[in-house]
């Protein structure tokens, strides 16, 4: 009898167990799972997808009330009924912390997908990513190579919030030094008259007294040049383009280029630098990216002195 009454009594206890399981079943759907969380480095623009799971009949009685964890920065895209393919309108309240929904608004469906859009701030990427880029490069017959490398942060901590995390076109800035590349291959009539120029152009900036005579000398050089401000300006644009720069620069695979651009101050002709953007994606499955930037210093100065040689003897 004692061993039929505790056989009797572990039953119970285990259909007590099996129906609260079953009763949480019923509430474990609405609880929303995020699916992907996708980010723009470059833009930082941002989209969030959730996928909530809504059975219909009791369990639609039983717990109505449908929370959606609320975003800074974000509102609800989009609403899609993922059984029928449709798209859903819906109304909502929001608390500081969720947005809610009634259940009953969803349609006799069990499957539905809501999309955030939004934004993310610089702070927010700099504890999410971390990038980083040789400030001196490594050179050899006449290339220099930059190594750049991205990475997301704990990542372990990121997959217990996120299922999918893709960061895309995470950019690295890459500064390749040209100023003294310029001053080295340009004809010495012609770094004068530069020389003079960036001069006059600090003078007026700052409002100097010697003005006028820096604007003799100029015109001075500018006579034994026979060349004119707009056209040199012009040349010196074109050698610092990145439709002319990307012929001499590789980036190693996963990264891309992405812009190449001109860094000098407002005064000067020449820039101190150029800036090269590359750029890769990241996400759990490659959560590291590591690459080089090679710039053909040589070649590019051969290519820079031949084409002010060519504006001096036409």
């Amino acid at each position: 009898m004692a061993e039929s009454s505790l056989l009797s009594g572990a039953q119970l206890g285990l259909s007590i167990v099996q129906q609260l399981d079953k009763l949480a079943e019923c509430f474990r759907p609405y609880e929303p799972e995020v699916r992907r969380f996708r980010i723009d480095y470059l833009d930082k623009g941002s989209e969030i997808k959730y996928l909530i799971r809504i059975p219909s009949g009791l369990s639609r009685k039983l717990h109505r009330k449908v929370s959606i964890p609320s975003t800074i920065g974000f509102k609800i895209d989009e609403i899609i009924d993922l059984d029928t393919t449709q798209l859903l309108s819906f109304s909502y309240n929001s608390s500081d912390k969720t947005w809610n929904f009634d259940a009953d608004q969803f349609p006799n469906s069990e499957r539905f997908l809501i999309t955030l859009k939004g934004r993310v701030s610089e702070d927010f990427l700099a504890r999410l990513v971390s990038v980083r880029v040789a400030t001196d490069a490594s050179r050899q017959d006449g290339i220099e190579k930059f190594w750049v490398h991205s990475a997301l942060r704990d990542v372990s901590i990121l997959q217990r919030v996120w299922n999918e995390l893709d960061l895309d076109r995470v950019n690295c800035d890459v500064r390749i030094g040209v100023e003294r590349l310029f001053t080295s291959v340009i004809p010495n009539e012609v770094r004068n008259a530069l020389q003079t120029q960036k001069q006059l152009l600090d003078a007026i900036a700052h409002g100097a007294r010697n003005i006028e005579g820096l604007k003799s000398r100029y015109r001075v050089q500018q006579r034994r040049t026979k060349v004119s401000p707009a056209e040199l300006f012009e040349l010196v644009m074109k050698l610092v383009s990145g439709d002319f720069v990307i012929d001499y620069i590789r980036v190693s695979s996963p990264y891309v280029l992405g812009l190449i651009e001109p860094v000098k101050a407002l005064t000067a002709i020449v820039p101190e630098k150029l800036k090269v953007g590359v750029q890769t994606d990241l996400n759990f499955q490659v959560p590291v990216a590591k690459g080089d930037v090679v710039f053909e210093r040589s070649n590019y100065s051969q290519s820079i002195s031949a084409a002010f040689k060519n504006l001096l003897g036409k």
